[in-house]
């Protein structure tokens, strides 16, 4: 499950991972990462913009290249995220203090714009439920970790590039996966709708919720079993209404 998200500005270029804020001195980073007992630098983009940062706990995506697995010692629950100027500093809670595996992956190693931090040991990693020809991720999954519908559904929603293939997944899930009571559709509708408030700037709550709308009484008129055609016929029908239209 993701457990934060965080944009930096990494004003000299070198974001830091891991325990509190008093670096190792005897680290230095030489290309993408550098690693120490308790801390991971990364080489990002500096000045250029931002860097987004999004840390999960258990099962994360497996997207960008991997450029640390390592084991951290934390002296307490937390794992910091800073600039090594510490002009932002961040703490998230990460489980357990003393060791924690941790497996990191960014989209460019040494520029780095997206930083994905997992917490915990892989064990196995899971295709996302998805509609054909409209591919997504795959997931990594660690040791003891169920992947439930809840969390299936957050990291399909985990971002909004390819937002027709995440809806048509997303309406895929919920379809497969009947809820036991009113309440868990409306949570996992209620998850669709506020992913597709960040869709565009002018999207408003409004539209968003005729959106949820829209899909209750598509996902109730499906066949079963769901064709992909038909999820896909959906969320394109849902996105032109309710997010992209005029």
């Amino acid at each position: 499950m993701q457990i934060g998200l965080v944009d930096v500005y990494a004003n000299h270029g070198v974001l830091v991972i891991g325990n509190k804020l008093d670096l190792d001195t005897d680290v230095t980073l030489q290309g993408a990462a550098a690693v120490s007992s308790s801390h991971v630098l990364l080489a990002t983009r500096g000045q250029a913009g931002l860097v987004r940062v999004r840390l999960w706990n258990g099962i994360g995506p497996r997207v960008g290249t991997e450029v640390v697995v390592a084991k951290l010692e934390l002296s307490s629950q937390y794992l910091f995220v800073f600039d090594i100027e510490k002009v932002g500093m961040h703490s998230f809670a990460a489980g357990d203090l003393g060791t924690t595996p941790i497996r990191v992956s960014v989209d460019d190693p040494g520029l780095a714009s997206r930083v994905d931090v997992l917490i915990g040991e892989v064990h196995e990693e899971r295709e996302l439920t998805s509609v054909a020809g409209h591919p997504l991720f795959s997931v990594a999954v660690a040791s003891g970790v169920e992947m439930e519908v809840a969390d299936e559904l957050d990291l399909i929603l985990s971002g909004h590039d390819l937002p027709l293939n995440r809806l048509a997944a997303a309406i895929k899930l919920i379809f497969v996966s009947p809820a036991s009571r009113p309440a868990i559709l409306d949570s996992r509708l209620g998850q669709v709708v506020e992913w597709s408030r960040w869709l565009t700037p002018q999207q408003s709550v409004d539209r968003s919720h005729e959106l949820g709308r829209f899909l209750r009484s598509g996902i109730a008129s499906l066949h079963e079993p769901a064709q992909d055609v038909e999820v896909i016929s959906l969320a394109e029908r849902a996105l032109a209404k309710s997010v992209f239209s005029r």
